[in-house]
């Protein structure tokens, strides 16, 4: 079965193809599940009482583990849309599975965003992980701010290319020493056995590493999830205004009774922190101190052209295009040298993590060994998701 190379389809199309759903939760505890989702719903200034008796959308549920919690707070109904039947068939065993916790039953929707029509709106709508910076997207972003009702809340995701950064470059990677076979099963326990020890360095991980490998070295579409805030904001315009992010970043002390009018610019307070945390997005041991000048600039910059040439890079290889992608390949090598200059001046650690990465990078054919024991980059991983609510106006 042949798989669509672009856009939201592209992801259910390989999810699809596959059989898979890879967003598992590893949750042998209902109760410090809840505690997480708890903890992240409150960051973003929606405690449990937010959800009793309103209505709520969640969009690409997945596997259905993150509405368990919004179930048992007993909103007045909870819609789950989730096109893909893997996915429906984990959320039905995660219910059953919940039949002793009071809960609202969910009404499941088996249809992609594209095609859902209610015909109303929600108090609440989530939709996290799943949507990039396509234009297609952009317009399903479009469309989930219509679902919101007035006054509502918008939960989404989004991607600072910053944060990206260490998985885009674990996704080349795995594609220059991917073997060359079509059995998907040797395939992923080839990814596994290179990433886990990787992975291994994250011990609060939930999601299991065949499932990672699954949905972030062998999705052809993984490097589409970009989509850093500044799209979102110009994508929600005056409809929406930021509420709160998770991670916290943004300290904001100006005097509530001059927060009227244009002043109010709660957008903009949100986007001035996150350009002054560029250096903390990319690796998520490591907080340092905000600042905003040439060389964050320039960092964020370097950042957003390697994305792009990434996408050119692998574009180039399914087109067996050997010319282009020994440029793309070089220059990519070259995009990896300025950001470990740049580092320098931030943090030694994190520069000597990409010169290593840029030294197996030029390799003329890096073997799996290197990738696997890299010391200094192999537990580097960024704040890659960031989670944002926004009110409807």
């Amino acid at each position: 079965m042949s798989i669509s190379t672009s856009g939201t389809e592209g992801h259910l199309d390989y999810y699809v193809a596959r059989g898979i759903s890879p967003v598992h939760y590893q949750m042998h505890n209902l109760s410090e599940h809840f505690d997480r989702r708890d903890s992240l719903y409150r960051s973003l200034g929606l405690p449990p009482a937010a959800f009793r008796n309103v209505d709520v959308l969640e969009v690409a549920a997945g596997s259905g583990q993150n509405s368990l919690y919004l179930a048992a707070q007993r909103p007045a109904s909870l819609t789950l849309v989730e096109p893909n039947p893997t996915g429906r068939r984990d959320i039905e065993a995660a219910y059953a599975a919940l039949s002793e916790v009071p809960h609202t039953r969910p009404v499941i929707v088996p249809q992609t965003l594209q095609d859902f029509e209610p015909g109303r709106q929600y108090d609440i709508v989530i939709c996290e992980n799943w949507l990039g910076a396509r234009a297609d997207e952009l317009e399903l972003l479009d469309k989930l701010v219509g679902l919101v009702a007035p006054g509502g809340v918008l939960v989404i995701t989004y991607v600072p290319l910053s944060g990206f950064f260490p998985n885009v470059m674990r996704k080349l990677l795995a594609l220059r020493i991917m073997p060359e076979t079509d059995d998907f099963e040797r395939t992923t326990e080839t990814m596994v056995e290179v990433f886990g020890p990787h992975l291994a360095t994250m011990p609060a991980m939930t999601r299991s590493h065949r499932d990672w490998v699954h949905d972030c070295v062998m999705n052809p579409h993984y490097l589409n999830v970009a989509l850093p805030l500044e799209t979102v904001l110009a994508t929600v315009g005056e409809r929406m205004e930021a509420l709160a992010s998770f991670p916290r970043f943004a300290a904001d002390w100006r005097w509530f009774k001059s927060l009227v009018g244009e002043h109010r610019a709660f957008d903009a307070v949100l986007s001035e922190a996150a350009a002054a945390n560029v250096a903390s997005f990319i690796d998520h041991r490591r907080l340092l101190p905000p600042r905003q000048d040439a060389t964050t600039q320039a960092l964020e910059a370097a950042f957003a052209e390697l994305h792009r040439r990434s996408l050119a890079w692998q574009r180039a290889r399914e087109a067996a295009s050997t010319d282009e992608r020994d440029a793309l390949g070089r220059a990519i090598g070259d995009d990896l040298a300025r950001i470990a200059a740049l580092l320098s001046e931030i943090d030694a650690a994190l520069a000597a993590a990409v010169t290593e990465l840029e030294a197996v990078w030029r390799m003329p054919e890096p073997s799996a060994e290197a990738v696997r024991d890299m010391a200094a980059f192999g537990p580097l991983f960024g704040r890659e998701t960031v989670y944002l609510s926004l009110t409807r106006r």
